[in-house]
């Protein structure tokens, strides 16, 4: 198993613009960098079953392709509904929901849906697999432990990054019309992504 390339390519994959990615600025901006951190911790438990599923798939369980499609499915249904809900009800205030509807739980929620549902995981984890040279076909705790480490390591270091970086900007962010058309733009960027995961679901 090539470990470099496997660390770094986990770490390209959580820097490049996603659904992740997308999910952790908006809630840094929304609600402050140290509460996203509630958010990135979500994304980064997600990542865990989806790393599992993804070395289970490569090992010989990718006759079951309704599991894909139903993944793929449920990453249309939370993308529109989010893009959907910023851009028919733009906040006026980036701290509206801090203590609300953004509270820890929720936050936390939030990151696992989008990471469990992101459509685009499974068939990038499986390409890391091929050509990284994990071993699918006599898997060992260690070599489990090793993909675990970069996969949720990467994600939780990136996204922590991002959330810091958004909360720092955030109080120059004030201005309502700023604040609604964040929302609006985010809006139309999660109904991309929900565009993307319909072609990935009929594909």
């Amino acid at each position: 198993m090539d470990l470099g390339y496997l660390a770094a390519t986990c770490l390209l994959a959580s820097l490049s613009p996603g659904p992740a990615s997308l999910s952790t600025l908006g809630t840094a901006l929304r609600s402050g960098g140290a509460r996203a951190q509630w958010h990135t911790l979500g994304l980064a438990l997600a990542e865990i079953p989806v790393s599992l599923l993804a070395l289970a798939v490569a090992a010989g369980l990718s006759q079951w392709p309704w599991l894909l499609s139903g993944i793929a499915w449920a990453g249309v249904a939370w993308f529109g509904y989010t893009g959907a809900t910023l851009l028919l009800y733009p906040r006026d205030n980036l701290q509206d929901l801090d203590a609300g509807i953004d509270g820890r739980f929720q936050l936390l929620l939030r990151g696992l849906i989008v990471n469990l549902t992101n459509p685009k995981t499974i068939p990038w984890m499986l390409l890391v697999i091929q050509t990284a040279e994990v071993p699918v076909r006599s898997l060992t705790p260690g070599v489990v432990g090793l993909f675990l480490l970069c996969t949720v390591g990467a994600e939780a270091v990136v996204m922590s990054g991002y959330a810091g970086l958004a909360g720092k900007l955030r109080p120059r962010l004030a201005d309502h019309s700023v604040t609604r058309a964040i929302d609006r733009v985010t809006g139309v960027l999660w109904l991309v992504l929900a565009g993307l995961a319909l072609r990935a679901a009929l594909s």
